[in-house]
C-alpha cells in the first residue's frame, strides 16, 4: 500500500531493483520483460486480500535465475503454485550477473511528514490473524531446496516480526508508535 505512488489505498505486488545508484520500483524502470500468459506485472493490485475474520489469500513468489541466460526470473501465484510473470534481463545488472548481492522481501509502510505510522499488514501485531510468509526457502544453484530457519535480518522501530518457526514467520503491527 502505497498512496502517493499509485494514488490509492489497494495492496500492489511490487518489485524493485538497485543497480548502482538507479533505483527502478515495478516497471517505472525500463527492463522488466512481462511474459503473454502472465496474470501479473510488478505495480498490479492483489484482490482480494485477507481480512482478519474473513478467508486468508496467499500469494507465492519465487525469485531465480535462470542458468542458461542468466536473467533474473520472477514467478507469481495467487492461490497457487507460482507461475513466470517475468524476468529482468542479465544485462540489467552487473552485480547480480554472478550472483545476488542481497535479496529483501517483507512488509512495506510508508509515512508522509511527521503523522503516525500506518498500520502493516492486517494491522495486528505478530502472531494470530497477522500478516506472514510462509513456506520460505532458499534454492540452490541446482534448484535444491533449503528452509530458512534462523533469525531474519529486520529493519524497523515501529513493527515487529515473529521468529522463524515451520517454515514461516509473522510481521507488522497497527502503526501509530512512531
Amino acid at each position: 500500500v502505497e498512496p502517493e505512488s499509485y494514488n490509492d489505498s489497494q495492496t500492489h505486488f511490487s518489485t524493485w531493483f538497485i543497480e548502482g545508484s538507479n533505483v527502478c520500483p515495478d516497471m517505472r524502470c525500463p527492463g522488466f520483460e512481462s511474459v503473454f500468459s502472465s496474470e501479473i506485472v510488478p505495480g498490479m493490485v492483489i484482490s482480494p486480500v485477507s481480512t482478519t475474520s474473513g478467508k486468508k489469500q496467499y500469494i507465492t513468489v519465487r525469485v531465480s535465475k535462470d542458468q542458461n541466460s542468466g536473467d533474473w526470473q520472477i514467478y507469481y501465484g495467487f492461490n497457487g503454485d507460482a507461475k513466470l510473470a517475468g524476468y529482468y534481463p542479465r544485462s540489467l545488472f552487473t552485480s547480480l550477473s554472478d550472483k545476488p548481492v542481497t535479496i529483501l522481501f517483507g512488509g512495506y509502510a510508508l509515512r508522509k511528514d511527521q503523522k503516525p505510522s500506518p498500520p502493516m499488514g492486517s494491522g495486528n501485531a505478530p502472531f494470530k490473524n497477522a500478516a506472514s510468509f510462509r513456506s520460505i526457502k532458499f534454492f540452490d544453484a541446482g534448484g535444491n531446496a533449503h528452509p530458512i530457519d534462523f533469525r531474519l535480518g529486520f529493519i524497523s522501530n515501529c513493527y515487529t516480526i515473529s521468529v522463524i518457526e515451520n517454515d514461516g514467520f509473522f510481521y507488522g503491527g497497527p502503526g501509530n508508535i512512531c
